[in-house]
């Protein structure tokens, strides 16, 4: 598995919606210094922290495309993330604090 694939999964591990285009993944993986196309190390933790900022950069809390409607609960999303950083080493606040959700232009806190 490549670097490129390991990052698309570990995203979907984290919040099962998030379906990030391959060039966001690409560069947030060559601005990070980590070869897309490089082998996948288990466990990597600057990939998994990667792609647990790529994640809070993409959650929404509900949107409708052909008649589909997607939801994310935060409480779950910040659990997910506190997992993730439990198995990588990495320290949980430093990510899952300030995770809000915005609803038409409005932060809801």
């Amino acid at each position: 598995m490549t670097n490129l694939e390991a990052l698309k999964a570990q995203c979907k591990l984290i919040c099962n919606t998030c379906y990030v285009d391959v060039d966001v993944l690409r560069y947030s993986l060559e601005s990070a210094g980590i070869y897309s196309e490089g082998d996948f190390t288990p466990g990597d933790k600057k990939l998994i922290s990667l792609a647990i900022v790529i994640v809070k950069g993409w959650v929404e809390t509900s949107r409708s495309e052909s008649g589909i409607s997607t939801a994310i609960d935060i409480a779950t999303l910040q659990n997910n993330i506190a997992y993730w950083c439990g198995v990588a080493g990495l320290d949980a606040s430093d990510y899952v604090d300030g995770i809000v959700s915005v609803e038409s232009g409005t932060d809801l806190w």
